[in-house]
């Protein structure tokens, strides 16, 4: 999916201008590209949300035209704010066709696996990917099916086929694991003995004096 979008190059890059920018209905952004300084940019917040908000979730390539230059890239990394959900900062970067660029790329794991059914709890150890691969070849994200997950097994890197990509992670990367259930140690309470009716202990009592005063 392509999408065009203008943006202004800009020098600002101090935090409290940045909060100046977006209080004018910006978002501020970096374009990178291999071995070159990024170019700050500033978006219109408007319209860049309106053509983000179309395709969220899938790969998107922007071509950013900046001033008198355009920019083939894709969104690398973004800010969002932990509360109103605003796009706070984003960073793109630059691409070229028919040259490989390294990108981190989501995974998506799909299915009910069978050790969750039995009690197990699921843990994701790997939630991205970082991939060397052409522009074109990027995916959406990697799906690894889950479903035959048992309790105490996992699921390794060397597991999932990627296509058209490379990466330098170890085949035996875990993704992700289904546990077993922690146990739950119910201390029982310990009987020290039969209770003692109420009064018995005194009426042993006077027995007992009653003996002492005789002899």
């Amino acid at each position: 999916m392509y999408a065009k979008i203008k943006a202004e190059t800009r020098e600002i890059g101090k935090k409290s201008d940045l909060n100046e920018l977006r209080k004018k209905g910006f978002i501020p952004g970096i374009i990178y590209g291999e071995g070159k300084e990024g170019v700050k940019i500033s978006l219109d917040k408007i319209s860049f949300q309106k053509e983000y908000k179309k395709n969220i979730g899938e790969m998107v390539f922007y071509e950013i035209q900046a001033g008198d230059k355009k920019y083939n890239t894709i969104i690398k990394e973004r800010q969002i704010h932990p509360v109103s959900q605003e796009l706070l900062h984003i960073d793109f970067l630059e691409f070229h066709e028919g040259k490989q660029i390294t990108i981190s790329v989501p995974f998506k794991f799909v299915g009910d696996a069978i050790g969750v059914a039995a009690g197990g709890l699921l843990e994701i150890l790997l939630r991205k990917l970082e991939v060397f691969c052409l522009p074109k070849n990027i995916p959406d994200d990697i799906i690894v099916d889950v479903t035959n997950l048992e309790i105490g097994n996992s699921i390794h890197l060397d597991q999932i086929e990627l296509v058209d990509m490379e990466t330098k992670f170890p085949g035996d990367t875990p993704l992700i694991a289904v546990r077993a259930p922690k146990k739950i140690e119910v201390e029982e309470e310990v009987e020290e003995g039969e209770e003692v009716e109420e009064g018995e202990e005194g009426e042993e009592k006077s027995e007992e004096l009653e003996k002492d005063t005789k002899e």
